[in-house]
């Protein structure tokens, strides 16, 4: 099979730089978040303790008559802090993280579910299990797939699902004039949606790609009477899940159990997303007894807010582990063009260092984008160690020596200077403000490369990185579990920008893409990690391990693909 352009897969890829550099792209976002890294000034909020007793901001929060309501639907709610309020509710329509967090899998169903190992990430590879289609089948040499769906199921409003709906959705997908950008990629594959009968559909492919059933478990469908023609609907939010939308205001996101729901009715009967933009209110309002999930604590002051008093005995520890990976991309030209030079970079990087200080120790030390539970699942070899000695010999055999012992190194009389793309800011504070850059920069100079920090904005910067007219770009990567690396790391990927695309690469990620299930993909996966390491066609450098915390009450809970699937909590029956 022939390597896959980069708008073949269904990768559900974001791209972002890190803080203070530009915005790469957000091409296949369906589960990924789009925001960029919080700036430092975040370092210095008060501690919550001191905030106890001062009066809420956010209009979620309002007065004492509210908590007392709140406290009252304790038994048969569940209340999860949200940081950043959604643009919409409509999973199609530019969603955010938190768009997809509160209504996929609650209030919209896929086709088929991509479900977690018992134990979630890390315990093993995940599994397609049924969704809204009962079962499916992989035909005529993998150009075609049919999906029987289920029996039964009805929309929030009590219309049945039929293929019809199947085929709508998909296919305002497809369409370019609305605007669904983040999942049209996904679909590129896809010849043609068919209707076999009111309960069979048949989608015909371009060519066999094993990645159309992982991006079918990324797509909700929705009502053709809704949403044909106009997927704005005016506002309506309908879907087939076990969670119906009550309400949306004063930034709370009310769902409540549908009553008509086809499948297991979910233990908890109310749903409550309360938006609270102060994380130190958000952890006063965790200690009264208002809210049960903090995805992420802030930084300054973890761990000691997950061991203050009101908060460890009622709360456990939450850790998401995203699939998201910070790297460093290399233009793969002269001299970025030897791996060596690539390598000595990638051993020039302190990764436990960047961990600690940049990231206040809520990241860990990356060795590329495969590992157990990431984008690419599958085993990985460790995080390169801070090794300048074994870089000064790589760069010595690439013929960039330091003949005269002066610090700097050169070829043919020509310093080793690469230049480095960085967002323009507008208070003038320079690139050494970001102690995640200032490390890895401060290492190369002292290894004798020369840098050239090149500010922008980031349009410019973006127009830069689309002409290769840079060296090094520090840039984040976000996507779904287990999903395609093809725009990354294959030739003439995507997102690719420094061509450092290799025929192993090419062929393993063909390989990846042959594969139907999940469990052939692992160790395909463990190969792509090995030949990343070794020709290394980027620098990873740490993968984000945002720490938060989760009610002891609650049980079921499993970590999986940077969320928890909110269908398989409950409450613990008290004694």
């Amino acid at each position: 099979m022939s390597p896959r352009t980069p708008q073949d897969g269904p990768g559900g890829l974001a791209w972002r730089a890190l803080t203070g550099l530009a915005t790469v792209a957000c091409v296949l976002a369906p589960a990924c978040n789009c925001t960029a890294p919080r700036g430092k000034p975040w370092r210095h909020e008060p501690d919550p303790s001191a905030l106890a007793a001062a009066e809420p901001r956010s209009p979620a929060l309002v007065d004492d008559g509210q908590v007392v309501e709140v406290l009252a639907a304790r038994d048969h709610t569940l209340r999860v802090h949200v940081d950043a309020e959604p643009r919409g509710l409509n999973p199609l329509l530019s969603p955010s993280v938190w768009t997809r967090r509160i209504v996929m899998g609650t209030v919209f169903e896929p086709l088929i579910r991509y479900e977690p190992p018992e134990g979630g990430a890390g315990a093993g590879p995940g599994h397609y299990a049924p969704g809204l289609a009962r079962s499916w089948r992989v035909l005529n040499g993998g150009r075609e797939l049919r999906f029987e769906l289920e029996p039964g199921v009805t929309f929030h409003d009590g219309k049945t699902l039929t293929s019809s709906d199947v085929q709508t959705t998909l296919d305002a997908i497809r369409d370019p004039r609305t605007g669904v950008d983040h999942l049209r990629a996904m679909l590129e594959p896809v010849e043609a949606v068919e209707l076999v009968t009111s309960r069979e559909v048949r989608i015909r492919l371009k060519r066999p790609t094993g990645w159309v059933l992982r991006a079918l478990a990324e797509i909700p469908i929705l009502p053709d009477h809704v949403y044909r023609g106009n997927l704005a609907a005016g506002g309506r939010i309908v879907g087939t899940g076990p969670w119906q939308l009550q309400s949306w205001k004063h930034g709370v996101v009310h769902l409540t159990r549908y009553g008509g729901y086809w499948g297991p009715k979910p233990a908890i009967a109310d749903l409550e997303f309360v938006y609270e933009p102060d994380a130190a209110r958000a952890l006063t309002a965790a200690k009264r007894g208002e809210l049960d999930v903090i995805p992420a604590l802030v930084p300054v002051h973890w761990p000691e807010q997950a061991s203050a008093p009101g908060i460890a005995a009622a709360f456990t520890a939450l850790e998401l582990r995203p699939p998201r990976l910070r790297y460093l991309a290399f233009h793969c030209v002269p001299p970025l063009d030897d791996p060596r030079v690539r390598q000595a970079i990638s051993l020039l990087i302190d990764r436990p260092k960047v961990a600690r200080d940049g990231y206040d120790g809520l990241a860990r030390p990356a060795a590329g984008p495969v590992w157990p539970g990431g984008p690419g699942d599958g085993p990985s070899p460790p995080a390169p160690d801070l090794d300048p000695v074994t870089a000064a010999r790589l760069l010595d055999d690439a013929g960039w020596p330091d003949a005269d012992g002066d610090g700097l190194r050169e070829k043919d009389g020509v310093r080793l200077r690469l230049s480095v793309l960085v967002v323009e800011k507008g208070d003038g504070v320079g690139v050494r403000t970001d102690p995640e850059r200032a490390a890895i920069l401060d290492q190369l100079k002292r290894a004798g490369v020369g840098i050239e920090v090149r500010a922008g904005s980031e349009a410019v910067l973006m127009n830069r990185l689309r002409a290769g007219d840079f060296d090094l770009a520090f840039l984040e990567a976000g996507q779904p579990v287990d999903t395609d690396l093809t725009p990354l790391l294959g030739s003439g990927g995507a997102l690719d920008y420094g061509r450092c695309g290799a025929p192993a690469l090419d062929a393993t990620l063909a390989a990846l893409d042959a594969a139907w299930e999940p469990a052939a993909r692992v160790p395909l996966a463990g190969e792509l990690a090995s030949e990343i390491a070794e020709l290394t066609p980027i620098a990873a450098i740490v993968a984000p391990a945002p720490q938060g915390l989760i009610q002891r009450r609650l049980q079921g809970v499993v970590v999986w693909d940077g969320w928890i699937d909110l269908r398989k909590l409950s409450f613990v029956t008290p004694p």
